[in-house]
């Protein structure tokens, strides 16, 4: 007789073999043993204990039936009371993330900048890898937190820098313990989410920005000044309404389409993010079948932003964020582009892939109370990554021309919901759902 694991037959397992008396008697024998022999028995604890207390109470049987209804109970309240601080959400489950407390004015002072990140966050990693596109390690030093384990950020040194990739370290600005300190120190103090990436002025002692697309657009073309790379242009004139349309496509779906996943907290909220969050990346993947990056032959801000997400996706959200439909690897065109962004020199220092998982699988509790982390996918080996991406043949003689004409291509089919309809599975069956993408504000949110 085969056995069945699934949490509808377990009821019917749950006193299949209650403990007879003679074994009943041989337990508390055990315990009792076990007990006296505590002082002289180092090895024994309290999970030892804790067994010999559930064999007394129901032998080899499952737990029984009200004791998993009233541990569920508790579970589910308490999941999500933290949920509600970690996620706050709409009605319908869905997750809303909180806007940024400070948005660039326009006014710095380039010599006294210095850079919070965390690199666990991507919202964070954009800031790493345009600060080291334009040259600016040196004019914009970095501070890197790691997540602690109640989920705050906190300053460490951490050891074995792995082929000059960026690792946490202590608070080289302000010598603070934790990121929440460092906000603290501005003139009024702040009492509110203290979030990656944060530029900070060490002069005034206060927070510049901390919302993430900003501070790439500041480091893009604010710093040419000081930057070593001052001739590159991330965001050019003539491509500036495509970069914005873009970013108006991927933020919701896919930079926040994976934490709409991961943080629903309805099924209706989940089945939505996550068919809205598949059918962007089937566009995206039609559309770079035919143009090397998302605005034609030249690395743009919107690449960045994409390239972050693509490069956690296998990692942590295909799995933790049980956005399983499809892992990024099975994109052909999706998987080539990020290793073709992975390849552009200094990129691949600012992705440190322990620290990507160990902030997501050891640190979210709510979505993985055990905090075991899984083994990294083959896929996200940085031999792999290397591989060569064939992407150069996609550039074209006439790069403005063909650009706009696949943008307007994609972005007609990914902007009106009616043009194409998508199998999505949902708890009530096979069912087809349209495209709905939210047109938002350029503010990431973080």
């Amino acid at each position: 007789m085969s056995s069945c694991t699934s949490c509808c037959s377990a009821s019917s397992l749950l006193l299949v073999n209650p403990p007879t008396r003679a074994s009943r008697h041989n337990i508390r024998r055990s315990l009792r043993m076990s007990l006296n022999n505590d002082n002289t028995n180092s090895k024994f604890t309290s999970s030892s204990l804790l067994n010999s207390v559930t064999k007394l109470l129901w032998g080899q049987s499952l737990p029984p039936g009200i004791l998993v209804a009233t541990v569920r109970t508790a579970w589910n309240s308490t999941w999500g009371l933290m949920m509600s601080q970690l996620a706050p959400s709409d009605s319908s489950g869905g997750y809303l993330r909180p806007a940024s407390k400070f948005r660039f004015l326009g006014t710095l002072s380039p010599g006294s900048l210095h850079l919070y990140v965390g690199l666990a966050c991507p919202w964070a990693h954009r800031t790493l890898i345009v600060r080291a596109l334009k040259g600016l390690e040196e004019a914009v030093p970095v501070s890197v937190a790691s997540p602690g384990m109640d989920g705050s950020w906190e300053f460490k040194r951490v050891g074995g820098a792995d082929s000059g990739s960026i690792v946490p370290s202590l608070d080289k600005a302000n010598g603070c313990k934790t990121l929440k300190e460092v906000y603290g120190l501005r003139r009024g103090g702040y009492d509110g989410r203290s979030t990656v990436p944060m530029l900070w002025d060490k002069g005034s002692k206060d927070v510049v920005c901390n919302e993430s697309y900003d501070i790439i657009q500041l480091f893009n073309s604010g710093l040419n000044s000081v930057a070593g790379n001052p001739e590159m242009d991330l965001s050019p004139p003539q491509l500036k309404e495509q970069i914005e349309e873009w970013y108006r496509i991927i933020y919701p779906n896919v930079n926040n389409g994976v934490y709409r996943c991961g943080f629903a907290q309805s099924q209706e909220a989940y089945d939505r993010s996550v068919n809205e969050l598949f059918c962007t990346l089937d566009e995206l993947e039609d559309h770079l079948a035919n143009s090397r990056y998302l605005c034609g032959d030249q690395l743009t801000l919107v690449d960045i932003c994409l390239f972050t997400t693509l490069i956690r996706f296998d990692l942590a959200y295909n799995v933790l964020f049980k956005c399983t439909k499809k892992k990024l690897c099975e994109y052909t065109n999706l998987h080539a582009y990020m290793r073709d962004i992975y390849q552009i020199p200094k990129v691949a220092a600012t992705c440190n892939f322990t620290e990507i998982m160990d902030g997501y699988y050891k640190v979210l509790f709510p979505l993985n109370p055990g905090s075991i982390r899984p083994v990294m996918p083959s896929t996200s080996d940085h031999q792999i990554l290397c591989r060569p991406h064939g992407r150069e043949s996609l550039s074209s003689a006439t790069p403005a021309m063909n650009a706009h004409n696949s943008f307007q291509r994609s972005v007609q089919k990914v902007s009106h919901p009616l043009t194409k309809k998508r199998h999505h599975n949902s708890s009530k069956g096979g069912e087809t759902s349209k495209l709905a993408l939210r047109r938002k504000d350029l503010s990431s949110g973080n």
